[in-house]
């Protein structure tokens, strides 16, 4: 069986900045279950926290040359993306049920 090798956090972030399919791919399969959980504990709807999930994915995608590389930690960063939108999801409820209609 042949594993697969985990690229590191510069990869990835190489990866998005020059807007690689394999670079969400990777993103996702190293970090979905953390933000998940991480928006869970904000917004505690399942589906809901998949649509805050789904944001913070693009929102990682979009604003990824903002991300001061090697002076904040890769993890860190998307943690306070998925927590602030989280927060605004969980203020703004009408946003979530919004983005399902779009």
């Amino acid at each position: 069986m042949i594993k697969k090798v985990k690229p590191t956090d510069d990869e990835i972030v190489r990866l998005i900045r020059s807007q690689s399919k394999d670079g969400v791919e990777e993103l996702f399969d190293a970090y979905a279950t953390f933000l998940l959980l991480v928006i869970i504990r904000i917004v505690p709807q399942k589906d809901k926290a998949e649509i805050v999930l789904e944001r913070t994915f693009q929102k990682i995608w979009n604003s990824i040359d903002q991300y001061p590389l090697h002076h904040q930690s890769f993890l860190a960063w998307m943690r306070v993306l998925a927590r602030d939108l989280a927060n605004e999801a969980a203020l703004n409820k009408n946003s979530i049920t919004t983005a399902e209609n779009d």
